[in-house]
């Protein structure tokens, strides 16, 4: 075979690939929406798409690994809507970027009901995690450029822009964990929407710690308001309540 053909070949090959991932994807998110993660089977996916096991463990290990890789495809989708929308002076543009990340709203409350319930079943703990690294990995030149202007702008200090950015990144992961982990509680346990108290209790200690990261003025940062933050709960909890 001549090398431009070969090439070529390889082109379409890896064209074609790409494709079928992408279709697995689609079907696989769009399956877990309608039935639920857990009672989505391998063999619902290949139904839909008409597909052999082969294919499919051809492109992925295991179902958990197809909503893994979703994951990564909402960050990295939820972080191109916040560059097209984020404006303003640095601080606005932080608080924007950061309430931006935690997935109780807009278009992320959708996939917040697939996966919030997955956080209690064995693989739970794997996908949150890539969840979050994901979420990390695409905010983070974002986030670090707002800092950069907040610096600019004479309300934040730091020697390490881009480490401090990715410790802000994880206390926002760490805080919206938590707030999962209440909410599951509450629906599991009480049947009842977590409390406004207890939602202050979670959030109001991570406001302080940012602005002491990034040495920003006291009372600058407001990843969340608890008025909004406890309206996206309800929301979850009436979904939660069908």
């Amino acid at each position: 075979m001549e090398p431009k053909k070969q090439w070529e070949g390889q082109d379409q090959l890896m064209i074609k690939g790409d494709l079928r991932k992408k279709q697995i994807l689609e079907a696989a998110e769009a399956l877990f929406g309608e039935k639920g993660y857990e009672a989505t089977g391998v063999q619902d996916i290949l139904d839909v798409l008409k597909m052999s096991k082969g294919s499919f463990y051809h492109h992925f290990e295991s179902k958990e690994q197809v909503l893994q890789k979703i994951c990564e495809k909402r960050a990295a989708a939820a972080a191109e809507r916040m560059t097209e929308q984020t404006e303003g002076n640095g601080v606005a543009q932080m608080n924007a970027l950061l309430n931006g990340m935690i997935p109780f709203q807009g278009e992320g409350m959708a996939f917040l009901k697939i996966i919030l319930p997955v956080f209690v079943l064995p693989e739970g703990k794997s996908v949150r995690a890539a969840y979050q690294e994901a979420l990390k990995k695409q905010w983070l030149p974002l986030t670090e450029k707002a800092l950069l202007q907040m610096m600019q702008e004479g309300d934040a200090y730091c020697a390490f822009p881009l480490k401090t950015a990715e410790m802000a990144l994880d206390l926002v992961n760490k805080m919206w964990g938590e707030i999962s982990d209440e909410i599951i509680w509450e629906e599991k346990n009480t049947r009842q929407m977590i409390s406004p108290s207890r939602l202050l209790s979670i959030v109001e200690p991570y406001r302080p710690a940012l602005e002491n990261l990034f040495s920003a003025p006291y009372g600058s940062m407001e990843v969340i308001s608890l008025p909004a933050l406890t309206k996206m709960v309800e929301e979850i909890h009436n979904w939660w309540m069908v």
